[in-house]
């Protein structure tokens, strides 16, 4: 399996432990940082496919590092977990951007079933996609992770520029 890394934001070592523990075993590569800092610092450094983060943690909390990764890097799909979950703070974290709230403890095949929907996979085959800019490259990012869920999209734009490339 050819997966693009996963970044695990978890202050509690064991369970940071764990949860690197499942996703390796489960063939995806897996790095972690114990705070929000470290993990922006990280995600400047490696290259990121997805990013699963502990809401309660210090002196940054996990709808904090949400917020900012949004800004930096939306087309990164972040997963948040807390063992304090409650159906306001899960709608809070998918309006800003989250793309599930995952309440501990969990068993270990719900966090696989996550990660497998959330990350972008590896293509094999050729895209007729080509493009250098970098929001344009965000703009494909963004595409790939939609056509893999059920989402209906509607695509507008002048004629020529790429729509039904990008449809397809």
């Amino acid at each position: 399996m050819n997966h693009s890394t996963v970044l695990i934001v978890e202050d509690d070592s064991s369970l940071r432990e764990a949860v690197c523990d499942t996703l390796d075993l489960a063939g995806y590569p897996v790095i972690f940082a114990e705070d929000g800092n470290s993990a922006l610092d990280m995600m400047i450094e490696k290259d990121i496919g997805m990013v699963i983060s502990d809401v309660q943690m210090k002196p940054m909390d996990g709808h904090d590092l949400l917020k900012k990764i949004r800004t930096q890097r939306p087309d990164i799909p972040v997963l948040l977990m807390t063992a304090y979950g409650s159906i306001q703070k899960a709608v809070k974290a998918m309006q800003d951007g989250a793309v599930d709230y995952l309440v501990k403890p969990f068993e270990a095949e719900v966090l696989i079933n996550f990660v497998e929907r959330y990350l972008p996979h590896e293509k094999s085959g050729h895209s007729d996609f080509i493009a250098e800019d970098s929001q344009s490259l965000n703009v494909m990012r963004i595409a790939e992770r939609v056509a893999e869920s059920d989402a209906t999209v509607m695509i507008t734009g002048e004629s020529g520029v790429g729509k039904e490339v990008l449809a397809r």
